[in-house]
């Protein structure tokens, strides 16, 4: 999927206030933890974009507590995109930590 911006920083400040405000019937997690997890795997795909491995783990392991549980063919393909994405800096203990328990 990719993040839909050209301007990953635009887009990562997208979604941190989507996910602060909550306001948004997408992200609000109680509700809809399907678009949470997209937002959150989104957000993650920006941060991995702009270099911050460390943001995108984050982001990437709270998407994936979202979908524990939730049924959703675009929910998992959009995790599966993170994951060929991450897999370009399996080198970073953490990342190959997190494709291993993912897998």
């Amino acid at each position: 999927m990719g993040v839909n911006l050209s301007n990953p920083a635009q887009a990562l400040t997208h979604f941190r206030a989507a996910g602060a405000a909550q306001n948004s019937d997408a992200y609000d997690d109680a509700a809809f933890p399907r678009g949470a997890a997209i937002y959150l795997a989104r957000e993650a795909e920006a941060a991995l974009a702009l270099g911050d491995v460390d943001a995108a783990l984050h982001s990437a392991n709270q998407a994936v507590e979202h979908m524990g549980g939730v049924t959703s063919a675009r929910g998992t393909s959009t995790l599966k995109d993170l994951r060929v994405q991450l897999s370009t800096r399996r080198t970073i203990p953490a990342v190959r930590d997190f494709l291993a328990a993912t897998a």
